[in-house]
């Protein structure tokens, strides 16, 4: 069953979404706010608890099924409500009306907005109760930071759902016939799974005519590159720092140069109708990063597959990566808060997350503890390693996801100098930081 919060293009819609909230979503905080006060009213009937989340069939059917097991553990009606078409949309018309659900999902791309208007429920005090179905040391601590007030505040006010990491995917026939002798998983059980070698993995796979590897332009894209070796983008308060880190710089100036000879393809650039994805697909590029969102699709290929993680200078350490979440979150105006409180509990904790994710789905679990849902069916035969990187890996930054302009000028800027091709290093970074820092 496919039970994934994401899909392979969940960059582009996510820079749409992002325009879509820095018009709604600004425009309509006044509204928002307005709603806040205790007789608006939201949700369902007391004693009952209505959910909200984007996914359709077959994750539908698998969200009803919850909650008709949670109305039995709960003693309390709980009905899940899916949104077809612009979830966001009418989520903030659902909230400006006071009509909300009691417990809904939320993208990453507009929980601070939502913190900051004062819709969602702080989870603190439920998860220190001790009565909590779940505990916060369960989940990866990368996945739940962007779920805090951007202005450093105190309080909580969402958990991560599940999540997908970004892996490297590679097609064992076609690295086989580039002349590929060991490849990236078993570089990265010998140790040796470093910049050399990936690098001289690419010299050979272009040599094939075939495409080596591909880069997006969202943040989650490229942000990567620079972490996995060793490089620091933000500081311990948030500013990006990219621009003047030596391990950013080098891996920078490593994936500008692939960029020039042709190892690595940037993706905004490629002909109308081809993507990522698509070419990994038809076997036309012998490697590509993505999530375990494009499993289902990937067991239908013909070529043999696998996945490892990102490289890494020394070659052994699975590093940092960006990884891809969405929350569960409460209305602060529900009816019935203690219901939904309990509902997101049994949502997101381990039994919820088995029961949702198990059985051929195409995300990871964002709690420790449950190998058995990415090993599934030995597919692929390292799936294990999806839970490792998930542990290390990190959701959208904060000065990202708590800033539209950011959101929507920051692949824009990088689309244009990744297909201007004449940016250094510390020009490119430069822009960037500027931008994400709010600089004039």
């Amino acid at each position: 069953m496919s039970n994934s919060l994401f899909t392979p293009d969940m960059g582009r819609r996510s820079v749409l979404k992002a325009g879509l909230f820095a018009g709604l979503g600004l425009a309509a905080a006044p509204s928002l706010a307005a709603c806040t006060g205790a007789s608006a009213g939201g949700g369902s009937a007391a004693g009952a608890v209505k959910w909200a989340g984007w996914d359709g069939p077959p994750s539908s059917e698998r969200f009803v099924q919850l909650s008709q097991n949670l109305t039995t553990k709960l003693g309390a009606q709980v009905t899940y409500q899916q949104v077809v078409g612009d979830y966001l949309a009418k989520l903030l018309s659902q909230l400006s009306a006071g009509a909300a659900p009691d417990a809904f999902y939320v993208g990453d791309i507009y929980m601070a907005k939502l913190i900051e208007t004062k819709q969602l429920l702080d989870l603190t005090p439920y998860l220190d109760s001790g009565n909590a179905a779940v505990k916060l040391d369960d989940f990866h601590k990368g996945l739940y930071q962007w779920c805090r007030p951007a202005d450093g505040g105190p309080g909580l006010f969402g958990l991560p759902t599940d999540c997908n990491p970004i892996v490297f995917w590679f097609n064992k026939d076609l690295l086989a016939a580039a002349g590929v002798t060991t490849d990236p998983v078993a570089h990265f059980e010998a140790g040796t799974w470093t910049q050399d070698a990936l690098t001289d993995m690419l010299d050979k796979i272009r040599a094939t005519g075939k495409k080596g590897l591909l880069v997006g332009g969202g943040w989650f894209d490229w942000f990567g590159w620079m972490s996995t070796f060793g490089g620091t983008i933000f500081d311990e308060s948030g500013k990006a720092v990219f621009d003047d880190d030596a391990k950013s710089q080098e891996a920078l100036a490593w994936l500008f140069e692939q960029l020039r000879s042709g190892n690595i393809a940037y993706t905004g650039a490629l002909p109308q109708g081809q993507s990522g994805d698509t070419l990994f697909y038809a076997g036309q590029a012998t490697t590509y990063t993505s999530g375990r969102v494009i499993l289902p699709n990937v067991k239908k290929l013909k070529f043999g597959y696998d996945m490892a993680p990102f490289p890494s200078l020394s070659g052994k350490d699975i590093m940092p990566v960006p990884v891809n979440t969405a929350a569960l979150s409460v209305n602060v105006n529900s009816k019935n808060q203690a219901k939904a409180l309990e509902f997101l509990g049994n949502f997101v904790n381990a039994e919820g997350q088995k029961f949702r994710l198990s059985g051929g789905g195409n995300a990871v679990p964002s709690i420790k503890g449950l190998d058995e849902i990415v090993t599934e069916d030995n597919l692929p035969a390292h799936g294990k390693l999806f839970n490792d990187i998930a542990a290390k890996g990190y959701a959208v930054p904060q000065a990202i996801a708590s800033n539209p302009k950011v959101l929507t000028e920051l692949p824009k800027m990088v689309d244009q100098m990744f297909k201007a091709g004449n940016e250094t290093p510390k020009s490119f970074s430069g822009k960037l930081v500027k931008l994400i820092n709010g600089a004039s």
